[in-house]
């Protein structure tokens, strides 16, 4: 699996991954025992005075508390201004008096060893003019230095949201190194870190209480960066690449992905049983994301049990579980780790559901809060749930460039612990304002606080007050479905957007989901080779799109009525040029409506060549094992019949709209039960209005 870690090289110019090409993206990331000097360490004496107090991986951990972190009002980054100049070490700056705490910083491993390799990762959320890191030998010193050469490292500079960089060297000498982060010349924190010369066994300690374990740390924006620096790297690929995998302990498990891999020693990250497993679903996924990262950094962690809603009424939240919670069992790892797979796979997977991610948009006792639909809220590793139980974690945004529209990357967990990534659009981010059905929408998590030994989580205006955060809103929930959609489409590609490569756009990800219902619907088929003569019991109303077993994972509904919208986007991508022609091209003024008019007849043309283009046809295997191969023009032929096609006991020929008596159905060797055929007429309905129905349905 590729992944977008660099590998240590000689003394090297840094790199910029420019916002117009790679991304500009949102990350976090790294590292428990060695960190930036926590927010209330004493200030340091006059420069040049003496070394100013920073942490170090012999340091004992600071004691957590809720501090307000400040974001310095750097410049934004402009796509349309090409790649920034990449920074110089002098960039860097000097060790500052004292770490502004909206710049994270942090090593991985936490104990750097001679001869192995080290990599240091520094994040912030405070602008998105990329940031410079240098690595000075011996001890920081508040005065640049003049003398002696900075240690050479590998420099991947991703400036965005979050501002990232990513140093990797294989230190060479044991004795002491300090990393100075900064920008333009200032530097905002400083990190001593010491090499040894020989590694020191490690093994995981004991969870005293069984304990997941301890928090050592506290939340601010700079690890906010750091944990959205990390979710980047994590799940990077090409824009257009195909990522997906089995299991999300298979992403972890990749060093070259994971700036986190086996940072604490331990061999955590090797395969299961030595290692720690994580299968989450579509629910569990963000939460697995965010207490995985915790747990590394030792931060405090927590989640509210929740309903799951009613008719007409959003799910509601109990008390908080928390990271420090005495856990009823283990798992097959000594000690600590021991104590988080048991955390893992039972406390957390058995209690959060879709339900914790709808809890309506003003009830603060809820793991997530709502935010503004701006570049720096909207970063990796906020979470949209929409309003009929889906969830998924944005994880990349890359810019448009050339007129091409910019494209936003999200991952979803599957009932099967399966992990996809998928664009931001119509079809994948379903909209319905409706509260009735929840507070559905982008959402961040509540930071967890420990206050008197109690966790706790920061409520909606301690969170506007304190700077470091400050993006609550509710005002999403008050917008319609055109302008929800097209408000997030300002954000991606701001400006004017060119109106064939967007409809190009849209094309793509209808054959994205396509292809990926091809995967869906073999799977089904091959349950019924292993069982032959089966039948998939079929629920009754609202229940055929959650419910769990068989068909939970072999049936289609919330990917058909996806599929379903994605179509419709794709056929009415005339009507959003129609909103708003200027975006699209056709300023205002007296011409305006004769240069819509010639935009629309060419881009009705274009489509109907793109939806039979080559590259857009898709193939699935019948019954009998022979392909067949279709165009996207032929599935929106067949909107009405994939209306009723989501039921696994009908054939894949059946299932993908094939007319009865065509050559294409004479290999059909199976059908769903006549009482479900009927169930599935009954509630055609709520295909064909493309609205998912309620629960209690």
């Amino acid at each position: 699996m590729s992944g977008a870690v660099t590998r240590p090289a000689p003394p090297a110019r840094p790199r910029v991954a420019s916002l117009a090409g790679r991304a500009a993206t949102l990350c976090l990331a790294l590292g428990l025992g060695c960190d930036r000097a926590p927010p209330s360490s004493p200030a340091p004496p006059p420069s040049g005075a003496v070394t100013p107090p920073v942490a170090t991986a012999e340091d004992p951990p600071a004691v957590p508390t809720a501090t307000a972190a400040t974001v310095d009002a750097a410049p934004l980054v402009s796509p349309a201004a090409g790649p920034p100049r990449a920074p110089s070490p002098a960039d860097a700056g000097a060790c500052p008096e004292r770490d502004d705490p909206a710049f994270g910083v942090l090593l991985a491993p936490q104990r750097p060893v001679v001869g192995q390799p080290l990599r240091i990762l520094a994040a912030t959320l405070a602008g998105e003019a990329p940031i410079a890191l240098r690595i000075d030998p011996g001890l920081a010193r508040q005065r640049p230095r003049e003398v002696e050469a900075p240690v050479p490292a590998d420099m991947n500079v991703r400036p965005g949201v979050p501002s990232a960089v990513i140093a990797t060297l294989t230190p060479t000498e044991a004795g002491e190194l300090t990393v100075v982060v900064g920008r333009e010349g200032v530097g905002h924190a400083c990190l001593r870190v010491k090499i040894r010369a020989q590694p020191a066994r490690e093994s995981p300690p004991a969870a005293p209480g069984n304990q997941a374990w301890p928090s050592v740390r506290a939340w601010d924006a700079g690890e906010e960066a750091l944990y959205s620096a990390w979710l980047r790297e994590l799940f990077h690929a090409e824009l257009g690449a195909e990522l997906a995998t089995t299991a999300l302990d298979q992403i972890t498990g990749d060093p070259a992905r994971n700036l986190l891999h086996g940072a604490l020693g331990w061999d955590e990250d090797e395969r299961h049983p030595a290692g720690l497993a994580m299968r989450p679903d579509c629910a569990d996924t963000p939460y697995f994301l965010r207490a995985y990262y915790a747990w590394k950094r030792g931060l405090p962690f927590g989640f509210r049990g929740c309903s799951r809603g009613a008719p007409g009424k959003a799910p509601r939240c109990g008390e908080i579980t928390a990271n420090t919670a005495a856990q009823a069992g283990t798992g097959p790892q000594p000690g600590q780790l021991g104590a988080l797979q048991y955390f893992m796979r039972r406390t957390l997977a058995w209690g959060v559901h879709t339900g914790n991610g709808r809890v309506a948009l003003g009830d603060e006792r809820s793991d997530l809060y709502p935010v503004r639909l701006d570049r720096r809220a909207l970063r990796p590793g906020s979470v949209y749930a929409d309003p009929y139980g889906h969830i998924l974690v944005l994880v990349e945004l890359f810019e448009g460039t050339g007129g091409r529209p910019g494209v936003l990357y999200a991952i979803d967990g599957q009932p099967d612990g399966s992990i996809t990534r998928k664009r931001f659009w119509e079809g994948n981010f379903l909209w319905n304002p409706d509260p009735g059905l929840g507070g559905s929408g982008f959402k961040n998590f509540r930071p967890v606080v420990v206050r008197d030994g109690v966790a706790v989580q920061l409520g909606d205006a301690e969170l506007l007050r304190d700077p470091g955060y400050g993006d609550v809103s509710p005002a999403q929930g008050e917008l319609s479905g055109p302008a929800f959609y097209d408000a997030m489409e300002r954000l991606i590609t701001p400006g004017v957007r060119d109106a064939a490569s967007a409809q190009e756009e849209a094309v793509a990800a209808l054959f994205e989901q396509a292809r990926v219902r091809v995967t869906s619907v073999a799977n089904g088929d091959e349950f019924f080779k292993k069982n032959p003569g089966a039948t998939v019991a079929m629920p009754e109303g609202f229940k055929v799109f959650e419910t769990t077993g068989a068909w939970e994972s072999y049936s289609t509904p919330a990917r058909d009525l996806r599929l379903l919208i994605a179509m419709d986007v794709v056929r009415g991508f005339s009507d959003k040029v129609r909103r708003q022609p200027a975006v699209f091209g056709a300023p205002e003024g007296p011409g305006q409506a004769e240069a819509l008019a010639g935009l629309l007849a060419t881009l009705e043309q274009a489509r109907a060549a793109l939806l039979r283009e080559d590259r857009f046809r898709f193939q699935y295997t019948r019954s009998d094992g022979s392909p067949w191969t279709l165009t996207l023009a032929e599935l929106l032929d067949r909107a009405d019949q994939l209306e009723a096609a989501y039921n696994p006991n009908d054939c894949p020929e059946l299932r993908w709209g094939a007319a009865e008596g065509s050559p294409e159905a004479s290999t059909c060797r199976r059908r769903s039960p006549a009482e479900q055929q009927a169930k599935m007429q009954r509630y055609r309905g709520w295909f064909h209005d493309r609205k998912r129905p309620a629960r209690g349905t």
